[in-house]
């Protein structure tokens, strides 16, 4: 067995493990809520829109990076990594997956939602560092929530974790960079 065998295997043991470790009606409304999208939708727009329009320049330096970090995730994580790396997700290719969503896309890796939570929770927490755990801990949850719901391996999330947390980086670089030359 070589290297990426073995990881796929513990990755899936723990997969099952994670996947059936919380069963209770309550812990698994609260996973699907927070792993659907559509949920957060309302709440995130008030806040940027807060940010933009209160928070100064801060606040719309926040939201913009936060933006392209996000973009920039989805769209590698979705269109270029997920159909070039080709790793099936759980639902899939396992037996006895609690699958409490759609199983969505055939590829999994990396997790679109673990990297655009933390693309967001980086950028986030650079400018408002106070909240810094909070931002860190709703990403975990966002990522933790797409093993609970049965959609991807624990690796993906970790995969999706790095992939946002580059993204975020390099575009505060980036506005570092922009912002130092400016004064």
């Amino acid at each position: 067995m070589n290297l990426i065998d073995l990881l796929q295997h513990y990755d899936a043991i723990l997969f099952q493990f994670l996947n059936h470790l919380l069963v209770n009606p309550i812990w698994d409304a609260i996973m699907v809520a927070v792993t659907t999208q559509k949920y957060w939708v309302a709440p995130l727009l008030i806040v940027l829109i807060s940010l933009i329009w209160k928070g100064g320049k801060q606040g719309r330096a926040a939201v913009v990076l936060a933006l392209l970090a996000v973009g920039a995730c989805d769209v590698i994580s979705a269109r270029v990594l997920k159909p070039g790396i080709g790793r099936v997700r759980p639902c899939y290719e396992l037996e006895n997956v609690r699958l409490l969503i759609p199983c969505g896309g055939r590829h999994g890796f990396p997790s679109s939602h673990a990297a655009n939570s933390m693309a967001a929770a980086v950028v986030f927490a650079y400018f408002y560092s106070r909240y810094r755990a909070c931002f860190f801990a709703l990403a975990f949850l966002v990522g933790y929530s797409r093993i609970v719901v049965g959609a991807h391996y624990p690796g993906d999330m970790l995969g999706g974790f790095i992939l946002g947390g580059l993204f975020a980086t390099l575009f505060l670089i980036l506005y570092q960079k922009l912002n130092w030359q400016r004064t």
